[in-house]
């Protein structure tokens, strides 16, 4: 009896700061997120209020376009993501996703080939790293990003 008593307060005690945690996270104030960022040129996350308290993101970035001659031969690559963040996805002031190209899902589900974007809020500024799938040949979101 005294052994079942113990796993049931472990199983609770386990089960309490999860739930909390998911209350916070889904509390939380995104309101420093919102907004069109860019890195550069060629580089692009707009992130507006999302359903359910989370995040709605569209990210566009691009190679070559800002470059006569490569535009003038059609060489310009382009690569993106879009989708729904849920608020439980975002752990204070940091966020992983994956996008299939189709959606955004969490980087446990994503494949070899699919793109994942780490953004993180440092003050002014998003901080933003990806694995080097979000587009065409040299495309990436990687770097620091300020309000437009």
């Amino acid at each position: 009896m005294q052994g079942r008593i113990w796993i049931a307060l472990g199983l609770a005690l386990l089960a309490g700061p999860a739930l909390a945690k998911d209350k916070v996270k889904t509390d939380a104030d995104l309101s420093g997120w919102i907004g069109t960022w860019t890195a550069g040129p060629e580089q692009e996350i707009t992130i507006s209020p999302g359903e359910n308290g989370g995040l709605t993101v569209d990210g566009y970035a691009s190679y070559g376009a800002e470059d006569p001659e490569k535009a003038a031969i059609g060489a310009i690559n382009v690569g993106g993501f879009a989708g729904e963040i849920p608020a439980d996805w975002i752990e204070g002031n940091n966020v992983t996703i994956a996008s299939t190209g189709d959606e955004i899902i969490p980087t446990s589900e994503a494949g070899q080939y699919d793109c994942w974007v780490d953004m993180t809020l440092n003050g002014d500024a998003l901080e933003v790293d990806d694995n080097g799938q979000c587009g065409g040949l040299n495309v990436t979101f990687f770097g620091t990003y300020t309000k437009r």
